[in-house]
């Protein structure tokens, strides 16, 4: 995934946004995605790995879906989690039900699920909305393997703020080479957070800072923001190709 345009990985819940608006957004073409972390137990981990090479990604391939993003944790995060994005059209296509019991046949999925469960300690699932009003994009960082995720609690009532600082500042961003992706966990478990992905080209590049380094003197950001944010937490993630497959509309790579 470029993930400054494709995620992980991974989020937010716009505030305010009810369930029927969203539906209205994705159909009004705005990019979503489905993602998935999943807790992997260490001493299943080569079991984990075949499972996800051998059968799930051919059978998810073989019931239509375009492309499936793996991420791992870099230097930094968790070891066993990993973090798969896949594309979603619409919720309308959730009616079908999940892709790989489609592909599967109940019976194989099923027995599919049971391996799952022997090799795992937990999944979460969460549907993801890209805002890309609020993102920077450049070409340049497209493919790019490392990622620094930045996840931020917005107190509530403030997520409209929020969205004013990223939005008025998108110029100061741009003109300043800052290039990320704003994301929201529109549906899923876990408190509202909003998510700043950044690709990387090397770990050197995360003693550059976040994306406040735009306004130099972070002082009059911190100003913007104060009573905005209450709390961040920051993760490294790199793309995973064992566990990952492509196609022509993939954004990742």
């Amino acid at each position: 995934m470029h993930l400054s345009r494709a995620m992980l990985l991974l989020s937010l819940m716009l505030l305010g946004v009810g369930a029927s608006a969203a539906e209205t957004q994705a159909q009004e073409g705005e990019t979503w995605y489905r993602v998935q972390i999943v807790q992997i137990r260490p001493e299943k981990l080569t079991d984990f790995m075949e499972l996800y090479r051998d059968e799930i990604n051919p059978a998810l391939r073989a019931g239509g879906v375009p492309w499936r993003s793996a991420w791992r944790a870099g230097q930094f995060g968790d070891l066993y989690e990993r973090q798969f994005i896949t594309p979603l059209s619409g919720f309308s296509e959730l009616d079908g039900g999940a892709p790989l019991r489609r592909a599967l046949g109940q019976r194989d999925y099923d027995r599919a699920l049971d391996k799952l469960r022997e090799t795992t300690e937990g999944r979460q699932a969460y549907a993801v909305r890209y805002r890309r009003d609020l993102s920077v994009e450049s070409d340049d960082v497209s493919g790019l393997s490392i990622a620094r995720v930045t996840n931020v609690q917005v107190a509530v009532g403030r997520g409209a703020d929020f969205e004013a600082f990223l939005r008025g500042n998108v110029a100061t961003f741009r003109d300043a080479g800052v290039v990320f992706g704003i994301y929201q966990r529109q549906f899923g478990p876990g408190s509202v957070v909003w998510q700043i992905v950044e690709n990387l080209r090397s770990y050197a590049e995360l003693a550059r800072g976040g994306i406040l380094r735009a306004f130099g003197d972070q002082s009059r950001a911190a100003e913007q923001l104060t009573g905005v944010i209450t709390g961040i937490e920051r993760y490294v993630l790199e793309y995973d190709p064992d566990l990952s497959f492509t196609g022509v509309t993939d954004p990742t790579q």
